[in-house]
């Protein structure tokens, strides 16, 4: 059952059955509705067809769902040679509240006993209409009696053009890139080559997958024809952000997460920085992402 919010400007679509996906987020403008994420189809059917989904307990990929921690090893199932993305997305989540503004959705590892992670964690999240701000929250616990590794973050897919003729610019400001052909690093960060630079807006024509790392946890599209904008800012928790820009799509993905791609091998293997955060038992990781929109 979808659940859709709904102000005087914007409309917003949830499937808390699909994991508490996104499935329509839409600006109102001369009594029609123009889709900011790319539309997704009713029945979802997965995750992956969705507008934005939610990523926990770890973002990205694990390199051949294989891991250590704290001189432990652990293997994950894994469809795409990696594990990827969590084990959240495609789980039906809860509904703990809602509001004519907002719904919260949790779900509890411990009620799945094929959940692909070897720690038990507790995930809520909470979407929220403010006025032209979409504000979405999660909180990861670690619901176990041991230190885990975690991390979280989202994937939404913007739409290129909300009119035809026009190509989104695209802004953030970073520290670095981790280098690789793939999603997957081959090394530490490395400084910004100009073609994956959007430290000044620019038209967004390079197709990649790369994470980035030292995110200011800010980012603007815009729309130059449509005369829309979106501005994103995110806690500082999420001190990476994923650019996926593939070839012939409608769609791009900017993703804001915590963690680097591969991250628990990299912190196994003593990289600094990886974005992974450990959590003793009962602890929980927090974070937001408030996306608003401005429209002329």
């Amino acid at each position: 059952m979808r659940i859709v919010l709904e102000n005087e400007l914007l409309r917003l679509a949830i499937d808390p059955g699909i994991g508490a996906s996104v499935v329509g987020f839409e600006l109102r403008r001369d009594g029609d509705l123009l889709p900011l994420l790319r539309p997704a189809p009713d029945p979802l059917g997965r995750s992956s067809n969705a507008s934005s989904f939610t990523l926990a307990p770890y973002s990205n990929r694990i390199r051949n769902g294989v891991f250590c921690f704290e001189g432990r090893g652990y293997r994950l199932r894994h469809g795409e040679k990696h594990a990827i993305h969590g084990d959240v997305r495609d789980r039906p989540w809860r509904v703990v509240s809602k509001s004519a503004m907002g719904v919260a959705v949790e779900i509890d590892s411990r009620d799945f006993a094929d959940f692909n992670f070897p720690f038990p964690i507790v995930c809520r999240a909470r979407f929220a209409l403010e006025g032209p701000i979409l504000a979405m929250s999660l909180r990861l616990e670690n619901a176990g009696s041991e230190r885990m590794p975690a991390g979280f973050g989202f994937h939404p897919y913007f739409e290129r053009a909300l009119v035809a003729g026009e190509n989104v610019r695209l802004g953030f400001r970073v520290a670095g890139v981790y280098p690789g052909e793939t999603p997957l690093p081959t090394g530490p960060p490395v400084p910004v080559p100009g073609a994956m630079d959007f430290s000044k807006p620019r038209s967004l024509e390079v197709t990649l997958d790369h994470c980035f790392s030292g995110w200011d946890g800010r980012a603007l599209l815009e729309w130059p024809v449509s005369g829309v904008r979106a501005h994103v800012e995110a806690s500082s928790v999420f001190g990476h952000v994923i650019l996926y820009s593939p070839a012939g799509e409608p769609f791009f993905a900017l993703e804001p997460v915590t963690n680097a791609n591969d991250g628990l091998n990299l912190l196994a293997s003593g990289q600094a920085g990886t974005g992974v955060v450990v959590l003793a038992a009962g602890e929980a990781l927090e974070g937001e992402v408030r996306i608003r929109i401005e429209a002329h």
